[in-house]
């Protein structure tokens, strides 16, 4: 996981053992991209810290394209489940 930059990155293995807390104050979420991810059922799931889902990203039919989330708007923090991230990387563009 890298939160230092913009975007912030969340790979599958970070969220292995439980949820991870990537922003625990309100911000502006510009778009999701899932990368890196093995094929058709893999998915990201986004949620903020009250646990309202902001974003299911699922790969679509194998091609391993960028799978884009297009804008997201205001988030209250951003939470990724156990789990969240099957296989792959998420990054959070932010303003």
């Amino acid at each position: 996981m890298d939160i230092t930059g913009n975007p912030l990155r969340v790979d599958a293995a970070d969220v292995v053992a439980g949820p991870v807390t990537v922003w625990s104050s309100v911000l502006h979420i510009y778009q999701l991209e899932f990368i890196k991810y093995n094929g058709v059922g893999d998915s990201a799931t986004v949620n903020d810290i009250n646990g309202k889902l902001k974003g299911y990203l699922a790969a679509d039919g194998g091609d391993k394209a960028t799978v884009r989330s297009g804008n997201i708007g205001f988030s209250n923090g951003i939470v990724i489940p156990q789990g969240g991230i099957t296989n792959g990387t998420l990054l959070v563009y932010i303003r």
